[in-house]
């Protein structure tokens, strides 16, 4: 039976506090899940810690699993984190660089100096691949002992443009891709360095990336460091040096150092040892070196197929990347008494995973050692409910140090049943591991992702489509979709639609899985007035999945939004003055915390530009990076632009939505963007935007543009249509006025060429709204679609005989010139000839001329 604690564990872990001395025993706050310590979480403690200490100040946290995204902020140094025990403390979280969980991907961000931890396990459980940070350091004098670091891409990141320093003492670090990487100063003693068998079947990895700064003498010191084998499927290099490659400019390029010392790794190492980013990689500047590796017979590593450029370093040099050496005036080794003597390891057990067969193929259960000890029993058990009684199902003793890969398998359930495993490992004299409760399933599941706002119907037309994301397991027939009365869905991006009378079947393949699809819903009621309930997901044996959903229809055509005001961003910030109609006063963005491009050699992007529009960073060259003084890849509302749209005269205005181009130039890493907006300038209101379009179709709830749930902009300029207020938007009467603010971050630490762009910007409503005894006054010109594709239809007053409507760039120049009917009151344009892009339209009649914007996609 699984028991959390035992006495021999106790013992040892107060042993091991007592080896410590009174300092680590005199905790200023401790953590329990269960209540028994002053706070629950491990957020909660460092929230409630002390700024601008010069003394260590405790945190100690009593075993369990703790899912946080954590960060110690800069204000708070000399915090230490001591855990009950390395295998049962566990700080995880499983956010990743992708739309879904846009922001910084690290489960735990040190921003702080002086900050050590001891006995703990830092995850991010999201998996292989994309970029997942267990760890995240810009602080100087970082100090770990007895950890484990767990992730896949991207584990760790020292991440430093001056060379501050971390330092591991017998530490635990796995992953699959640069894993170890940034620009900062890391030494790493007598730690487990485990590069994964990769999950996705790929056959290469890398253990580090550094990108160490020209002029820094330290990049990543490994000595006497164990690099274990995996399970012989996936073959690693050393390293690789991360930003300089064919994008690095000679000013930016990094001078990667990594030396591994003393090394003992296996055949998962592959013969060549290191290798370039691309082509464009310079190897001069590089220093890749090794000192003595052997396998684990104990000989030298046959380095004769090494890369020509890499080093193998002489008795002499060693004294080069002694501890005092690497880390100059900083010693680790007082954050605690004995912190750089050695500790007997402890049984951790990591990467337990169980995989479901498929077909006759029975399902694989895998484990490996966390560090290396013989004589460990691994037993593993099974139960087929998860508060079952649990039997062994296999049993095995790890006969050398060297061995710590391990696993079994087992015919999978039966359709609607599931099994459950936990491995327990154990060896007398050391304190027993039982592992996380894993699950195979047969039981069919549905899945789905994102919520939905209200939807608004006006006159015949259906409303504006809302997405999620559905997906299924383990099925023995379709999910039926089911909308409430009035709704429709689609799963093929609107061609085909589905109501309650005849739903929507998504037929599951032949493993039993429907694959993440898009599901489109729409309100298209017949009859006036409000509509609500539940989307319903069904299928045999599945528990039935709701989503609620509401909607009102009304009887008057919704109003049609048209370009308000216009900044294009292509010379100046200056609105357009021809665009904006009278019923608003001229207005000019502004800028806090971001200042525009230098313009110079080192940033290549020029302030304003056809081609990108505005370009701004934190830094005139391009930088984010909080060394530089940006906000690095997190959103910080001190840093943005400011919009401020304000009616002229007795003018009423309708706002509906914002639209734009917008990325950031050179990264995907952490670049993010949200809008917000107020009607006091942000004095005593705030509100997010409700979502809209990207390049990608309609914004899932997830990353619709909020501050907490921005948009990971892609690599190229990208068009994005945001609401300010769901469906109805917002008014503004004579004297009121509205502030937007966009947000952008960027997690890249290339301290050049990084700029968030915006062009086009666009205020879209109604302006000249009933205000009062005021009538209403129609808009002189309007397109219809706007954006549009091949053609669009111009609605212009009665036409004179020489009335005609003309195409203008967004710089100007006229690309197209049509004459109306007389008598006509709408003209086709056809615009196949045109690039897509931004365009002004004008219309010229007797003494009259009215402007509009278009956007041809």
């Amino acid at each position: 039976m699984k028991q959390r604690f035992t006495l021999l564990a106790l013992l040892l872990t107060a042993l091991l506090l007592l080896a410590q001395g009174a300092q680590a025993q005199a905790f200023d706050l401790v953590v329990a899940k269960d209540g028994s310590g002053a706070y629950r979480t491990v957020q909660a403690a460092i929230n409630a810690a002390p700024t601008g200490r010069t003394t260590v100040f405790t945190i100690f946290i009593k075993n369990g699993k703790y899912r946080e995204k954590l960060t110690v902020p800069a204000n708070k140094p000399f915090l230490q984190f001591v855990g009950e025990s390395v295998a049962g403390t566990v700080l995880t979280w499983n956010d990743a660089n992708t739309p879904t969980f846009p922001g910084n991907s690290a489960s735990v961000i040190i921003n702080a100096s002086d900050v050590s931890a001891l006995n703990i396990t830092f995850e991010n459980s999201y998996g292989d691949a994309p970029q997942g940070l267990a760890m995240y350091i810009t602080g100087d004098r970082v100090a770990f002992k007895n950890c484990r670091f767990l992730g896949g891409q991207d584990t760790m990141q020292l991440n430093s443009q001056a060379g501050n320093r971390s330092y591991f003492k017998e530490c635990y670090i796995d992953g699959v891709v640069d894993f170890i990487f940034g620009a900062g100063r890391g030494l790493f003693e007598n730690c487990i360095v485990y590069p994964r068998t990769r999950r996705d079947g790929g056959s290469g990895g890398y253990i580090t990336a550094a990108n160490t700064q020209p002029g820094q003498a330290y990049g990543f010191v490994f000595r006497n460091c164990t690099i274990p084998e995996n399970r012989g499927t996936t073959t690693y290099t050393l390293g690789r040096p991360w930003q300089n490659d064919l994008g690095s400019t000679p000013t930016d390029r990094s001078a990667s150092r990594v030396v591994w010392l003393n090394t003992t790794m296996g055949n998962s190492i592959k013969p060549a040892g290191w290798q370039v980013w691309d082509a464009g990689t310079v190897t001069s500047v590089i220093q890749y070196a090794e000192y003595k590796s052997r396998d684990f017979s104990g000989n030298l590593v046959n380095t004769s197929q090494r890369v020509p450029w890499s080093f193998q370093l002489a008795d002499a040099d060693t004294v080069n990347y002694t501890r005092a050496a690497v880390l100059g005036s900083w010693d680790p080794c007082t954050v605690v008494p004995n912190f750089c003597g050695h500790q007997d390891p402890a049984i951790a057990v990591s990467n337990f995973r169980a995989v479901k067969g498929s077909g006759p193929a029975p399902s694989a259960l895998t484990w490996n050692s966390s560090w290396l000890i013989a004589g460990v029993q691994y037993q593993l058990f099974r139960s087929s409910a998860r508060r079952g009684t649990y039997t062994q199902l296999y049993s095995t003793t790890s006969s050398v140090a060297a061995n710590i890969n391990f696993g079994t398998t087992d015919p999978i359930p039966s359709p609607g049943t599931s099994y459950f495993y936990y491995v327990r490992a154990s060896k007398t004299g050391l304190a027993t591991h039982v592992t996380d409760t894993l699950e195979i399933s047969s039981t069919p599941t549905i899945f789905t992702s994102g919520t939905t706002q209200a939807f608004l119907q006006g006159g015949t037309p259906p409303s504006a489509a809302q997405n999620l994301l559905v997906s299924a397991e383990n099925l023995t027939g379709a999910v039926t979709v089911t909308p409430p009365a009035g709704f429709e869905v689609s799963a093929n991006g609107g061609a085909t639609w589905f109501g309650s009378a005849a739903p929507l079947a998504l037929a599951p393949g032949s493993a039993g899985a429907v694959a993440s699809t898009t599901l489109s819903v729409r309100l298209n009621a017949a009859a006036v007035g409000t509509y609500g309930g539940n989307l319903t997901l069904a299928s045999a044996g599945a528990a039935t999945v709701n989503v609620p959903v509401s909607g009102l229809k009304q009887a008057a055509a919704l109003p049609q939004s048209v370009v308000l005001q216009w900044w294009p961003m292509a010379r100046s910030s200056q609105d357009s003055a021809a665009v904006r109609v009278a019923a608003l006063q001229v207005s000019t963005p502004t800028l806090r915390k971001f200042v525009l491009s230098s313009g110079s050699a080192a940033a290549t992007i020029p302030p304003y530009s056809r081609t990108y529009g505005q370009a701004f960073a934190p830094v005139a060259d391009g930088g984010w990076t909080t060394a530089l003084g940006g906000n690095g890849g997190n959103l910080n509302r001190t840093y943005y632009e400011q919009f401020t749209i304000a009616p002229s005269g007795g003018s009423a205005v309708r706002l509906d939505s914002v639209v734009f181009n917008a990325y950031v130039t050179g990264s995907v890493s952490n670049t993010k963007l949200a809008v917000v907006w107020s009607r006091s300038g942000f004095a005593t209101d705030s509100a997010d935007v409700t979502g809209g379009k990207g390049p990608g179709g309609i914004l899932l709830s997830s990353a619709n543009g909020g501050f907490a749930t921005p948009i990971l902009t892609t690599n190229t300029s990208a068009a994005y249509r945001l609401a300010l207020a769901g469906a109805t938007g917002l008014t503004l009467a004579a004297g009121q006025r509205l502030t937007f603010r966009v947000y952008f971050s960027c997690g890249s630490t290339t301290v050049t060429t990084r700029f968030a762009t915006l062009k086009n910007v666009q205020a879209k409503g109604e302006a000249n709204l009933v205000s009062g005894a005021r009538r209403a006054v129609a808009q002189p010109l309007q397109l219809y679609p706007n954006p549009a594709t091949a053609q669009c239809l111009v609605m212009h007053p009665a036409a004179s005989r020489e009335a005609s409507i003309a195409v203008y760039s967004s710089l100007g120049q006229r690309v197209a010139t049509v004459p109306c009917a007389a008598g006509a009151q709408q003209t086709l344009l056809n615009l196949t000839s045109l690039a897509p892009g931004f365009y002004v339209v004008r219309y010229t009649g007797d003494n009259e001329q009215f402007v509009v914007p278009l956007r041809k996609e």
